[in-house]
């Protein structure tokens, strides 16, 4: 039987040695508060690794990959070794100074291991 906490963690090497650090940006906004007149928001940065890849021109379709958008193979591990959370398209993506919306989240999870996420991004 595979060890895919292992592969997990081979997957997060390889990505190191040919990715760049990339922060997922989740921020959740609370309850409304009347006395303060807004809902209050958290955000919350988790530091991991990936590699952006273009999309090929025969993939852009114009409507569910355009122009500019970028294919991001990020890490389940973060880079202090905890679980990435999973990615949602409301969490936002930075790779250097560049912030990214996610159009699209998937994931390799065999038996319930998150191996790789993959991310469709969007720039903002």
């Amino acid at each position: 039987m595979t060890d895919y906490v292992k592969t997990a963690a081979r997957a997060d090497q390889s990505l190191r040695r040919k990715g760049g650090i990339v922060v997922l940006r989740r921020v959740v906004t609370g309850v409304y508060d009347p006395d303060v007149g807004a809902a209050p928001s958290t955000t919350t940065d988790y530091e991991g690794t990936g590699v952006k890849i273009a999309y090929e021109a025969e993939n852009i379709d114009g409507t569910l990959i355009q122009a500019g958008d970028q294919k991001l193979l990020l890490s389940a591990l973060q880079r202090n070794g905890l679980p990435m959370p999973a990615p949602t398209t409301a969490d936002l993506v930075l790779f250097g100074d560049v912030s990214y919306t996610i159009q699209n989240a998937g994931k390799t999870e065999p038996v319930d291991v998150a191996v790789l996420h993959t991310l469709q991004l969007r720039g903002i």
